[in-house]
C-alpha cells in the first residue's frame, strides 16, 4: 500500500506549485490536470514517481477512471489537495452559459466527488485542503457565479471537516486573494466589451499561498488565508451589510460607469 498524495489542477497554477512544495514527502503523487504535455513537464521537474493523468473533471467518465485506479491500487492517500477551478469576469449576458455552468461543475461539484471518492482511501491523520478563495465570503456582481462556487467550496469545507474529526481527518480551507496565476487568462475571456476588473489591492504569489496552505493544514487549521489584507478583507465583509459590500465593489472597480448605457 502506497502512501501517495492527490493533486487536483496539477499541470499549472496552485496545484502545480503543491506538487513542487510536497516533493518527497509521499511515495508517489497523483497529478489530475488538462494537457499530457504540460503534466510531463511537472513530471520532468519532480523526484518524486509522478502519475500524471490528463483528465476533465467536469466529465464523469474521468472520475471513473480515477475510482478505478483507486480500487485497483488500493493506496494510503496522505494529502489530497483540489486545486481545480476557473473563474470569469463579466455581467452574466456576457458569459455564456455553458461556461457559468462548466465553472459550477469545476468548482464545486468536481471538488465534492473528487474529496468523497477519495475519503475511503484516507487513514487517521490525512488532510485534505480544499481551495476556495476570499470571493466566497461575499457576493460579487460581474464575478457572481465564481464567487457563488467559492461560497459553496468554503460551506462544504468547514462543514465536513467537523463530520471528519472521529476519523481524525483534517480538512482546511484555503482561501486566496488575488494570486499571481494563468487564472487571469481564462476570466477575462468573456463577451466583456471593456476590462471587467482593474483595481488589484495586492496581488500574492503563487508559492506564498501554497506555503502557508501546507503549513496550516499540518496544524489542522479550517481556514488557511495567505497575507493581512486577504484576512482584513475576510474580517471586513463579514462584517458589513452585504449591500455595501457589493457597492464598495462596483465603486472600486468603476463598474457603474462601464456599465452604465448597457
Amino acid at each position: 500500500m502506497k502512501n501517495i498524495a492527490i493533486i487536483t489542477g496539477a499541470s499549472s497554477g496552485m496545484g502545480r506549485e503543491f506538487v513542487r512544495q510536497l516533493d518527497g514527502q509521499y511515495e508517489e503523487i497523483w497529478g489530475i490536470g488538462l494537457g499530457q504535455e504540460a503534466l510531463d513537464r511537472v513530471k520532468e521537474e519532480t523526484k518524486t514517481p509522478f502519475v500524471g493523468l490528463d483528465l476533465d473533471l467536469t466529465k464523469q467518465e474521468s472520475f471513473d477512471i480515477i475510482v478505478k485506479m483507486l480500487e485497483e491500487e488500493k493506496p494510503n492517500v496522505q494529502f489530497l489537495a483540489n486545486c481545480s477551478g476557473f473563474g470569469k469576469f463579466g455581467r452574466y449576458d456576457e458569459i455564456d452559459v455553458k461556461d457559468s455552468a462548466n465553472m459550477v461543475d469545476l468548482n464545486c461539484k468536481a471538488l465534492l466527488m473528487m474529496t468523497e471518492y477519495v475519503l475511503p482511501y484516507m487513514k487517521e491523520g490525512g488532510r485534505i485542503v480544499e481551495i476556495a478563495s476570499v470571493a466566497g465570503f461575499q457576493p460579487i456582481p460581474y464575478m457572481a457565479v465564481y464567487g457563488a462556487s467559492k461560497a459553496f467550496v468554503v460551506s462544504y469545507a468547514r462543514a465536513i471537516n467537523q463530520e471528519l474529526k472521529s476519523r481524525k481527518i483534517k480538512v482546511t480551507c484555503v482561501c486566496p486573494f488575488w494570486t499571481k496565476t494563468a487564472f487571469f487568462d481564462r476570466a477575462k475571456e468573456t463577451k466583456a466589451k471593456n476590462e471587467v476588473v482593474t483595481y488589484y489591492a495586492a496581488m500574492y504569489k503563487p508559492e506564498d499561498v501554497v506555503k502557508k496552505a501546507i503549513k496550516d493544514s499540518k496544524k489542522g487549521k479550517e481556514l488557511s488565508i495567505c497575507g493581512f489584507i486577504a484576512r482584513s478583507q475576510v474580517r471586513l465583509v463579514s462584517m458589513l451589510p452585504k449591500k455595501l459590500v457589493m457597492a464598495t465593489w462596483i465603486k472600486q472597480q468603476k463598474l457603474k460607469k462601464k456599465y452604465k448605457n448597457k
